[in-house]
């Protein structure tokens, strides 16, 4: 077996020549993909915090334990960490609160469960990334990448999952209180009602 792998990696060098094309050449993509992942990245992320906005537009300002602008706090590097922790509990706790004032109240956690597990998991995955810019010091540093990188795919998992249920919830808000067909959005702090 081990002449097979020497053969095949004989045949690999004569077939490629020179593996440095291949690493210019994939360092080259990488930086031409870079910008492109970054902007839809961005775009994503302004479209789910935006959903989060919406439903705490439908929700009565009476009813609400946190105003819908402040979920753009999130995006911000570091406190998004400790801040998606009052996400996780407040905007569930609202819908609670605005279904209970429509006598429509199914009993659920309006999605605070998941949330706050999506929460400890992004605030894992940010308590990691230090000790990931030290890998060089650190003996198997593959090992402590493998779970950064689980709890960074973990994280945003949950947070869809959590965004899609908060969301459905928000179409519920929508309608009026006796039927599904549709309802009022509440103006946030700058007067918009979307």
């Amino acid at each position: 077996m081990g002449k097979d792998v020497a053969v095949l990696g004989g045949v690999t060098a004569v077939v490629l020549g020179d593996a440095d094309w291949w690493i210019l050449l994939g360092g080259f993509i990488a930086m031409a993909l870079a910008p492109v992942c970054m902007i839809f990245s961005l775009a994503l992320l302004i479209t789910a915090h935006q959903t989060l906005r919406k439903v705490l537009n439908r929700v009565a300002p009476s009813n609400r334990l946190m105003e819908p602008g402040s979920v753009w706090l999130n995006l911000i590097p570091v406190f998004g960490f400790i801040w998606s922790f009052f996400i996780a509990t407040r905007i569930p706790q609202s819908l609670r609160n605005e279904f209970r004032d429509r006598a429509q109240d199914d009993g659920s956690d309006y999605g605070k469960r998941i949330g706050l597990v999506y929460a400890t998991a992004y605030a894992a995955f940010g308590a990691f990334y230090f000790p990931m810019r030290m890998l060089a010091r650190i003996p198997n540093p593959e090992m402590l990448g493998m779970v950064w990188l689980l709890l960074g795919l973990a994280s945003l998992v949950l947070f869809f999952i959590f965004l899609f249920k908060i969301a459905r919830y928000g179409d519920l808000l929508a309608a009026p209180p006796n039927s599904l067909e549709g309802g009022p959005d509440f103006p946030d702090d700058e007067g918009d009602s979307r």
